[in-house]
């Protein structure tokens, strides 16, 4: 079988993070190419042999459209309408154990665009972070692709692509499916945050970067809140450990020094924050009022959604 994946990554300075080299090397497993895209930056001398003994196509360009975008420019320069399957994946997960289980169910499942977990919010869809495509739905998503564009408002490719590429590829009558998902009513919220305790423990083997990393942006903050969100990174490493204690597991105090934030301040804050808002949330005028807050802080951003229970995309825990 001819396969291919396109993985983009987006990353600051010279060096190939640890956690990124680790993905590649078990992709190359399961892919007959990979191509390597990255913004356009120098990278280090010996991480260019190393993709090279992998046997790991560079690919450089401008960082345009997020994710998609870079996956739209890599469709143009290569055609995977030659291939049996193509895998879209982004570095915005640790991949933290082998991938064999999530290959054995792509191959037995039989659908024609699989991901690694699904999500309703805004619709049924998969989690652009993973995606394999298999070869019935490989032309209208190159089609798809096409047609669309690169888009460089953040809400407008979530909407066009995560979630309007699932919807299209359902309306062709293309069977899509997720490994994991929940089976919780949390349409409002996403899955890799809200649940990702419990896909865990069913055997996921990605966790998002910045929930290790803690790399959120500021307004994300509220959004953690109101899920009453761990932010301690030491608890899911720890969670992953004893989960996982009989299989190689990536080695999370290597993957931590390429994103190194010792200074653990902002955990205590945020749990005296939490245990504020928690104790806060029981007073309805106090809610009303901290309500108000976001609302009043959307209209400053020129959202007018007044749907209390949807973070708006750019408060919301998101792609990267």
């Amino acid at each position: 079988m001819k396969s291919i994946c396109l993985f983009s990554s987006y990353y600051n300075g010279e060096r190939i993070p640890y956690y990124v080299k680790y993905y590649l090397a078990e992709l190359r497993k399961y892919f007959s190419e990979i191509v390597f895209i990255t913004n356009e930056k120098k990278i280090a001398g010996d991480d260019i042999v190393w993709l090279k003994e992998s046997n790991i196509q560079e690919m450089m360009i401008a960082n345009d459209g997020y994710d998609f975008g870079m996956w739209y420019k890599a469709m143009k320069r290569y055609d995977i309408t030659a291939y049996d399957q193509v895998g879209l994946i982004n570095d915005s997960c640790i991949l933290f154990k082998p991938l064999d289980s999530v290959f054995d169910w792509i191959n037995t499942s039989h659908l024609d665009y699989c991901g690694m977990v699904s999500s309703r919010r805004r619709g049924f869809h998969l989690q652009s972070f993973f995606v394999v495509i298999n070869k019935n739905a490989i032309r209208p998503v190159y089609d798809y692709f096409m047609e669309t564009g690169i888009i460089t408002d953040y809400t407008q490719v979530i909407i066009a692509y995560e979630v309007g590429l699932s919807a299209h590829l359902q309306r062709l009558n293309l069977s899509i499916g997720g490994m994991y998902y929940s089976k919780k009513n949390i349409e409002q919220h996403n899955p890799s945050f809200l649940i990702i305790e419990d896909l865990i423990i069913e055997g996921m083997p990605l966790i998002k970067k910045k929930i290790i990393f803690r790399s959120y942006r500021r307004a994300e903050y509220i959004s953690l809140l109101r899920m009453r969100f761990n932010i301690d990174h030491r608890h899911y490493i720890e969670l992953i450990e004893r989960t996982n204690k009989n299989q190689p597991c990536i080695d999370f105090e290597r993957a931590l020094k390429d994103f190194s934030n010792a200074n653990l301040f902002d955990i205590y804050l945020y749990k005296i924050v939490l245990r504020l808002y928690l104790i806060a949330s029981k007073s309805q005028l106090l809610t009303f009022l901290f309500h108000q807050l976001i609302l009043l802080r959307r209209h400053l951003k020129g959202n007018k959604d007044r749907n209390i229970l949807i973070t708006s995309e750019q408060e919301h825990t998101g792609n990267k």
